[in-house]
Parts: structure tokens; sequence; C-alpha cells
């Protein structure tokens, strides 16, 4: 407490005392019965007392907004509020007295924000307050994981305060230093861990985190789009970094089971259109390879698109034929790449595109009256498909070669998408086969061919669950085998499956 007292200005001893507190305060994840025992007797400590009731600027100067402070020294504050608030939680239980006490200094800050926002102010020192406070609330939210307390912030920051954050962003959206703090805070925000975000069932507050989440994007993104055309080293910083977080909120809100999105169309309420489309907007202004070149961006773009394949299958059908064309190319470029959380999430939206496309072709014959509208979205597909056969015969080609030539590390995530490509285009896969076998020399051919009637044998004509396993069994077995076949003395060299040259 001393050292951050009197040592405000000097960022290695604020961050590293930081750090040793937040290892003090132990993650209630990571607790066990020694350690929670421990962790009561810290919160007695007088000095603990004192800075869960005295967090402000007056006692802590680096929590201040001075213009001595860089932007940069504001991280430490989210590390600062993330200890402090997981050992408030080790007392406080359902007390929202006590909650609203603690937040009390971030409530002063706000309603003095509000009170200036519209009036003739100094845009530095206001900046630097919004930046302070999302920095803190982020890691406040961070530390908030259980139903309860999470409930307490949100009660606290909605309907007041999380306005004057999309106002902020809506000002400001080309200062990163502003934003990136502010969409961090809405991206955790949207985290469901630890099933945090289980509202009542009679509370919409899921719908109305949602929307709030949407409105920003939504402004984010259009104003972001303004800027026009970046240097190289302008492009993330200024650009792809925002975009990277708003698609990581926007797949926390899809895949944490905390709001129906089908009331949004029943109610004609635009949130969650509004949102898709500003995700298209901002997806066509990056290139393929800016997609794969910056990780972050990659690791949250390919785990939402896996979210929009699962679940939102009608939304993909319904894009245009050159964004539909766009996107299956980057899913075909990402299967190649050698980080596995991209390559796996690439093969899990195929999976789901392939299976829907699948599916509709099997109910061709039979067209049900309540079905009309899945038919003709299954038809929009169906005649894209039709329209660029050689999109699925690349990605095929692709995940031959990887099982054939490549270290394949998640051989069952290529396992499920392969399958469906061979029975929706079994012509092409026999063409694959015959420039395999027909590349190595007679003594090996026969092997090979062997080798491909194994990898078919006992699979049927569908994508259940059964046959999925079974394919995957064979294809295990078909890689060893086509491996050892394929062992030279140096040779023969080997011929990639690349029908697309």
């Amino acid at each position: 407490v001393t050292n951050l007292k009197y040592w405000g200005r000097c960022e290695p001893v604020i961050s590293r005392t930081l750090q040793f507190l937040n290892d003090l305060s132990i993650s209630p994840e990571s607790l066990t019965p020694i350690t929670y025992i421990l962790l009561k007797k810290l919160v007695k400590i007088d000095a603990v007392k004192f800075m869960l009731k005295n967090h402000t600027s007056e006692h802590f100067p680096f929590l201040g907004i001075s213009d001595s402070y860089s932007l940069s020294d504001f991280r430490c504050r989210t590390t600062f509020y993330t200890a402090l608030t997981r050992l408030l939680m080790v007392d406080l239980g359902e007390d929202e007295d006590e909650f609203e006490n603690f937040m009390l200094p971030l409530t002063v800050s706000f309603e003095t924000v509000l009170q200036i926002f519209n009036n003739n102010f100094k845009q530095g020192d206001v900046k630097r307050m919004l930046i302070g406070l999302a920095r803190d609330l982020r890691g406040i939210a961070f530390a908030l994981n259980t139903k309860t307390s999470y409930t307490m912030l949100f009660d606290w920051m909605y309907p007041t305060y999380l306005p004057i954050l999309q106002r902020t962003v809506e000002r400001w959206y080309g200062e990163p230093a502003c934003t990136t703090p502010i969409l961090k805070l809405m991206a955790e925000l949207m985290q469901n861990r630890s099933q945090r975000l289980n509202f009542d069932v009679s509370s919409p507050n899921g719908i109305l985190l949602f929307r709030e989440a949407s409105k920003m994007i939504c402004t984010y993104g259009n104003q972001i789009l303004s800027l026009g055309s970046l240097s190289k080293d302008q492009i993330y910083p200024m650009k792809l970094k925002g975009i990277s977080i708003c698609y990581s909120a926007l797949k926390s809100a899809l895949c944490g089971n905390y709001v129906s999105f089908g009331v949004f169309k029943l109610y004609g309420d635009n949130h969650f259109d509004n949102v898709l489309q500003a995700f298209v907007k901002m997806l066509l202004s990056v290139s393929h390879s800016d997609l794969l070149q910056y990780r972050k961006l990659s690791q949250s773009y390919y785990p939402l698109l896996e979210c929009l394949t699962q679940d939102h299958m009608s939304f993909i059908t319904n894009l245009e034929p050159p964004v539909l064309l766009y996107v299956l190319t980057s899913i075909s470029e990402g299967l190649t790449t050698l980080d596995t959380v991209v390559s796996s999430s690439c093969c899990t939206s195929l999976d789901y595109i392939v299976t829907y496309l699948f599916k509709h072709i099997a109910k061709e014959g039979k067209k049900p009256l309540r079905c009309r509208e899945a038919t003709q979205a299954g038809q929009r597909l169906l005649h894209f498909m039709q329209q660029n056969p050689d999109v699925l015969q690349q990605m095929m080609s692709v995940l031959m070669n990887t099982i054939v030539f490549e270290d394949c590390r998640n051989q069952w995530s290529v396992s499920r998408p392969l399958l469906g490509l061979i029975l929706l285009n079994e012509k092409y896969f026999s063409e694959l086969r015959a420039s395999l076998i027909n590349s190595q020399p007679p003594p090996k051919q026969e092997v090979l061919a062997q080798c491909f009637r194994n990898l078919m044998e006992g699979v049927e004509q569908n994508l259940s669950t059964k046959n999925r396993d079974r394919f995957t069994q064979n294809l295990s077995v078909f890689r060893r085998d086509v491996a050892e076949a394929l062992r030279t003395d140096g040779s023969t060299e080997l011929c990639s499956l690349d029908m697309m040259s």
C-alpha cells in the first residue's frame, strides 16, 4: 500500500506491486480450502480494508488523470481493480449497499462526466477520465464471476452509464487510446464466464446487454470505415485491433446462451440484424492476407464465423454472392494456417456449411409447406455452389493434401467436413484419388488404390454421427497406410493433390 501511495509515478514499481497484489488476491476459480482461509485472513488486514474504502486518486495518485501520466500508464488500473474486486467478493455476498459504496468513486467520476459532456469542456481531461473508468470497470467485470455480483454491476451501469461509453466511441472513434479500453470493457461484459450472465427468467437484461453491445459495435464499425485507406503501419492500431475486439464481443454474445435471438425478429427489433450487417461491412474492409497476418484478428474472426455457421445459417445463406465468396475463401485460406485455433475453427465452419447443404439436397424431393423458408435458404446456397463449384473442390483438395502430405495436428477436425465434401462431390474425389495414384510408380499404385478403398469401407451415404465416426477411424488408418506407402528412398518426388491448378 505504501508503494501504491508514494510511488505513483514510477511505473515499474506500480506494475510489480499490483501484480503481486493480484497474485495474492487469487482468482475464485483456483481457490482451495486452505487458500480460502488465507484469503479470509487477508481481507481483515487494515491495509486491505483501507484500499477497499479509499481507492481514489487522493490516496493512490496513479489513479489520477494528470497530464504527467501517459495513457499507457492507465493499464495498471485494470490489474488494481481486478485484485481489489476479488478481495471485495470474499465477504460481499448479496450486500448491494456494500457494492454501491465500493463503486462510489467511479459513480462520482461518471456523474462528473455526465454533467460536463455537453458543455464546453477540456477534452483531454474528460478523455483521460473515461479511459481510466473503462479500464477500472474492465478489471471489476473480470473479477465478478457469479450471477449475483455480475447483476449488481450491470444494474449499476445500465441504463445510466453505458450510453456515455457509447457516445465516447462515437466522438473519438479515430483515437484507439480511447476506443480500445471501452471496446475491451464491452467484450468483457459479454463473456458468460462461469454462467454469470444467468439472469432471472423474467429479466430482459440479457437482451438489453446485447442491444447495448450491438449499438456500440455498429457505431464503431460505421465510423471506423470512414477513415478510408490507412498505411501499413497504421492499419492494425487504428482499425484492425478495434475490429478484432468487436468480433470477440460478438462471438461471446452469440455463444453465451443468454440471448434468444429469435426474439428480435419476432418483435421487429433490428439490433441483431444491424450488428450482423456491421460485421459484414467491417469484414469486407479487411483483406484476406490481413485476416491471417494479424493473429488477434484471425483468432477473433474465425471462432465468430464458427458461431455464425452453427446457429445462424439463414444469415450465411442470405449473404450476397460476393460476400459469401469472400467468407468461403477466408475459410479455404484458413485451413492451411499453422494456427490450430484458426484451422480447427475453419474445419468446423466448413462442416456446418457442408452439412447444411447436404441435408438440403437430401430433402430436395420432399418439400413440406412448413419447411418452405428453410428450403429457399438451402436453394440459395445450392445455387451459389453450382455457380462456383471450384470453391468446395479447392477445400477438398486442401484437406486431402493436409491428411496425406502434412503433419496434421487436428486430424479429427479435418475429418468432419471432409466426409461431407466427398459425398457432395464424389466425381472430384475420384479425380483426386486418381491423381495421387497415377503420380506414383506402378509398384505403389495398387497399394494406394487399396488405401482409398479401405478409406470408404463401411461408410454410408449420410452424415449421421455414427457414420462420421466410422469415417474418422478409417481416415486415421488411411493416413498411416498412405504415409507408409509413400515412404521413398528419395528417387520419387511426392506430388501435391492440387487439382485446381
